[in-house]
């Protein structure tokens, strides 16, 4: 190992397949550092007004990253290299670091207005020695994986397609607050969680979830939306963890989402509801049996 570094470029919102892609060929360089040079939000916010919801947290994202193998992860303010040309985007980041390759995909833009692609990327590291790589598109089932495919089929509610996607389940993590404890009175007592306003939101419904306590995953039933039968003003997820009885209000636990079992719907009797509980929980319990954890 010398103090020679690949950097690979991207948002890399939700290291889907695609991502996993690239930066895996950053990775590759066995003797070489690498270094993730990243945004905290998709640009498009900024460069078009327009709100995109994330599939990660930025901190999710980095966490992701470290266990990958990244040695540091640079996270660009948009609004100090916005106005960069894509050379002296560049030339920042050969100037910061002792580059010898630069990874990207395919379609990555970079620089002011964006002007900057790959084909320039590739003659900037052949004038300055370094090694550029540029990866292709990544493709499932005929679809190019992509960040916005991702973001439609989990507000579509498909979320199996998406986790396929993404190589790994769809995840959101927020604090247990406290609920109104209906489910407990009925013996399914749940956790609630605030949904988290950078995150895409599911699809109202009812999933087959896993929950992360103290390293273990436990089958659950999620419950995303206005709960009909009782009329929440806020949407809320609101998750039964079978198996586990334990006082979780305070903590910050993953929900991760398996499966789309049903849509919300209202019953007339508490009886039905335990019945459509009943049912949830045993279909939950085949996702979570049927290997969707490691997609």
């Amino acid at each position: 190992m010398n103090d020679g570094c690949v950097i690979v470029l991207g948002t890399f919102d939700g290291i889907h397949r695609g991502h996993k892609a690239v930066l895996n060929a950053a990775l590759g360089f066995k003797n070489l550092r690498a270094i993730a040079v990243t945004f905290p939000f998709p640009p498009r916010r900024v460069t078009k007004n327009e709100y995109v919801p994330m599939l990660m947290t930025a901190g999710q994202k980095n966490e992701m990253l470290k266990k990958m193998g990244f040695s540091e992860i640079f996270t660009l303010n948009y609004d100090e290299v916005r106005d960069l040309e894509p050379t002296a985007f560049l030339d920042m980041l050969f100037e910061k670091y002792n580059v010898k390759a630069v990874v990207c995909g395919f379609d990555h833009r970079f620089g002011k207005g964006g002007q900057g692609d790959a084909a320039l990327m590739s003659q900037y590291c052949g004038e300055h020695g370094a090694e550029a790589v540029v990866v292709p598109a990544t493709t499932v089932s005929g679809q190019t994986v992509s960040s916005s495919l991702i973001r439609e089929l989990i507000a579509n509610g498909d979320i199996s397609f998406a986790n396929t996607l993404l190589g790994h389940p769809f995840e959101f993590q927020s604090e247990v607050i406290h609920g109104e404890e209906r489910g407990r009175t009925m013996g399914f007592p749940t956790v609630n969680q605030a949904l988290h306003d950078e995150l895409v939101t599911p699809k109202f419904g009812v999933y087959a979830t896993a929950v992360t306590i103290d390293g273990e995953d436990y089958p659950a039933v999620t419950n995303i939306g206005i709960r009909p039968t009782f009329l929440l003003k806020k949407p809320l997820s609101e998750t039964y963890i079978i198996d586990f009885d334990g006082d979780l209000y305070g903590q910050t636990i993953p929900v991760k989402l398996l499966s789309y079992m049903r849509p919300e719907s209202r019953f007339e009797t508490l009886d039905e509801l335990k019945a459509a509980i009943e049912n949830d929980k045993e279909n939950a319990v085949k996702a979570f049996n049927s290997g969707v954890l490691s997609v």
